[in-house]
């Protein structure tokens, strides 16, 4: 029994269709380990439904409106948790989507929403089906798919955590078979032959026999061990090198990490979300502080001493602190989401914490003196939280009292050996600095704003990028000061700390993240914290007040709030209070120093003018790039139309130029013409896959003009239709 060529061609279609379902099934698989990604059953129904209307040749207006409804449907079931089908979740979504476009439109990526996340991913593996489809029925050629699965699987094995062994065994099987039936379907269509049913059996058997032999041999031949170093470590080792010799420096991701001790080098910026929170009014999040400075870092003791307490447990109960009359509070409560995972407790920087509350029930530990929270379960396992609110008082501190504060309290021993801790060998001439600031100053709190107003020099620079190391005998804190005068803000806050030191003053090195940007998450107004709000900052232990915020970072503001009691009497009251010498000169150098508000929104201003154009001209570059791209990918749809709008404008003789332009449209086509085949034998062809004669009678009038010299006299009306019909036909 032979088996003609359209039913071997159908036959071949399918698995065709069903090898493309399973490879791009193996590029969803990665998706679902490596991203929290759900539901993948979802996408892959999609993939499945999407290929059956390319295969049956819906019209294309019928398939975008199922195509569509399956998207909105599942977009429902997977972010709504209203019943299927409500039109009140449909008008949501369309708000939602007018205010997506606007964040792309502004460039603000980060702030697209899950379910518009969503759709835009549907849209992406519709495209994919459509190459699928593309590839199968028009090119008839799917290699080019099969290497990109390839390359895919083999970047992911090797620079993510998937393991892609058994993925890749199944790419190459199913990509050989392909391989192999493609070859057997372009053979019968070219040669117009008639294969016997047990010609094909023999051929798959073949093919299939030779795949598995392959691949037992790929088994059990001895394999020799990698000759080339894995690039991942290889990579790492060799920046850390770099970074490392003559001072270089070396690239790092911003973030949170909890080994300090090695502070320096240049830093990448990251957007990656660590956390949301609807704090009634933004501020810094503390995650610990740290003590012992090394010269080289920030290290602390490993505390065996901590409180435990429950989930809701009044924290009062603890004795931890007690907060101080002269100091003003707020009650606030915050409601915290982590998208990254850890076992410490995010906490308001200088707030009196007083309870925390979580869904799951577990202990917490408080360690006093990193002032940090660990969450862990009734096993003690640390255990990662994903949301918890807390319930804490937010203090404003009084310039007045804290200008009291001039020496440490009785009460303050401990703190002043442990917070004034600085290493042996530390340079005399930071030593000199600190008593050349703070030298007028009478009270801890001038002397540290007078520290704290330093780095605001021109002289101090606030940079991620080249920043080197310091030297193996060489201070992190005094090259900074004296040296490079250019970084971030662990060269800024570790330098504050140590001069506050070397003053006699007791500091601390805080870590955490800054207040965030407002977004919205679920419908509501929230902070949202990213790994660029990763920050360090200082605190300055005040007696009978307790710890106090400062913020030496350049162009950094700290978000704590002061207020002066004294200063308000004298507004009430002016003419019965003193000026102040002192004060009057204090403020004049400040304002000196301090650059003009005007000048640096002026400069700040013109800085983002010119981000925002070149912002705007990498997206238009983009956009004019892209759509040349699809232009270009998709010719075969718009040149035939624009060919015959041109030719239908044309007078005189042109028949053999157009008949020509149709030789060249038919091969994007996928109707390539054999090499050594004449005319009137690819003309044949044609006609037959288009079930037609016009290409057979252009064929014969053109062999008549070029072998025997026939002129073009009248003739292309004749046959403009019949050509016209088959540009229309290769675009289709």
């Amino acid at each position: 029994m032979n088996v003609t060529t359209e039913k071997l061609e159908r036959f071949m279609h399918v698995l065709m269709y069903v090898f493309g379902l399973v490879l791009i099934t193996e590029w969803l698989r990665p998706v679902d380990k490596l991203t929290d990604t759900g539901n993948i059953i979802i996408f892959i129904l999609f993939l499945l439904y999407s290929l059956l209307l390319h295969y049956f040749r819906i019209h294309w207006s019928i398939r975008f409106i199922l195509i569509s409804a399956y998207i909105m449907i599942s977009l429902q079931f997977l972010h709504s948790k209203d019943a299927l089908f409500q039109l009140s979740w449909l008008k949501g979504f369309l708000a939602d989507f007018k205010g997506n476009l606007g964040f792309i439109y502004d460039g603000n990526w980060e702030l697209i929403t899950n379910p518009f996340r969503t759709l835009l991913f549907f849209v992406l593996l519709w495209l994919v089906t459509y190459l699928i489809h593309y590839w199968v029925m028009v090119r008839q050629s799917i290699f080019f798919f099969f290497m990109l699965t390839v390359i895919f699987i083999s970047v992911l094995d090797t620079f993510t955590p998937y393991v892609g062994d058994m993925a890749m065994i199944r790419i190459i099987i199913i990509g050989f078979l392909m391989l192999g039936l493609l070859s057997l379907l372009r053979l019968t269509i070219q040669e117009r032959i008639k294969i016997p049913m047990a010609s094909i059996n023999k051929w798959i058997l073949m093919l299939t026999g030779m795949i598995l032999v392959s691949v037992l041999v790929g088994f059990a031949a001895p394999k020799l061990s990698p000759q080339w170093p894995d690039p991942v470590p290889y990579i790492t080792s060799y920046s850390d090198k770099a970074g490392k010799e003559e001072g270089g420096s070396k690239r790092k991701s911003v973030g949170y990490d909890e080994d300090d001790s090695e502070l320096g080098g240049s830093i990448e910026p990251d957007s990656s979300i660590v956390f949301y929170n609807n704090a009634p009014a933004g501020h810094y999040w503390k995650v610990e502080n740290k003590d012992i400075y090394t010269g080289k870092g920030w290290v602390s003791i490993l505390e065996t001493d901590f409180r435990t307490f429950s989930n809701g447990q009044d924290m009062a109960s603890l004795d931890i602190y007690d907060v101080p009359e002269v100091v003003r509070t707020e009650e606030m409560t915050a409601k915290v989401s982590m998208t990254e995972s850890y076992s410490h407790i995010l906490h308001p920087q200088s707030g009196y914490l007083k309870k925390i509350e979580a869904k799951n029930g577990m202990d917490f530990k408080y360690y006093q003196g990193m002032d940090k929270v660990i969450s862990e379960q009734d096993n003690g396992e640390r255990l990662s939280l994903k949301e918890y609110e807390l319930f804490y008082d937010m203090p404003s501190f009084d310039i007045a009292e804290l200008r009291k504060v001039t020496d440490p309290d009785e009460s303050m021993d401990l703190i002043m050996e442990k917070n004034t801790q600085l290493p042996e060998g530390l340079p005399n001439r930071i030593y000199e600095l600190a008593s050349r600031l703070t030298r007028d100053e009478t009270n801890w709190y001038d002397k540290a704003k007078a520290i704290e107003d330093y780095f605001d020099g021109p002289e101090f620079i606030y940079s991620k990028d080249d920043i080197p190391y310091p030297e193996s005998n060489q201070d992190y804190v005094d090259q900074f000061l004296f040296e490079t005068q250019i970084g971030y803000c662990d060269n800024f806050s570790s330098a504050m700390v140590v001069l506050l030191r070397a003053a006699n003053i007791p500091a601390r090195w805080v870590k955490g993240y800054t207040e965030g940007e407002k977004s919205i998450l679920d419908g509501e107004s929230v902070y949202k914290v990213t790994n660029n709000n990763a920050h360090s900052w200082v605190e300055v232990n005040f007696a009978g007040i307790g710890w106090v915020p400062f913020e030496p970072t350049k162009g950094f503001d700290g978000e704590v709030e002061f207020y002066d009691s004294e200063l308000k009497q004298e507004v009430k009251k002016p003419e019965e209070t003193p000026t102040n010498e002192e004060q009057t000169k204090k403020e004049t150098r400040e304002h000196q120093d301090t650059p003009d508000r005007e000048t640096r929104s002026s400069v700040k201003t013109g800085i983002g003018n010119t981000e925002r154009f070149l912002k705007w001209t990498a997206i238009t570059l983009s956009g004019v790039l892209i759509l040349a791209s699809i232009g270009y990918f998709f010719r075969r749809k718009w040149i035939p139309h624009l060919q015959i709008l041109r030719y239908r404008k044309k007078t005189g003789a042109h028949f053999s130029t157009a008949y020509l332009i149709l030789l060249k449209q038919l091969k994007r086509a996928g109707l390539v013409r054999p090499e050594g085949q004449t005319l009137r034998e690819y003309a044949a062809y044609v006609d037959a896959v288009y079930e037609t004669d016009e290409m057979s009678e252009l064929t014969a009038k053109y062999e008549l003009m070029i072998y025997r010299g026939d002129v073009e006299d009248g003739e292309w009306k004749h046959f403009q239709k019949g050509w016209e019909s088959l540009m229309r036909k290769t675009s289709s």
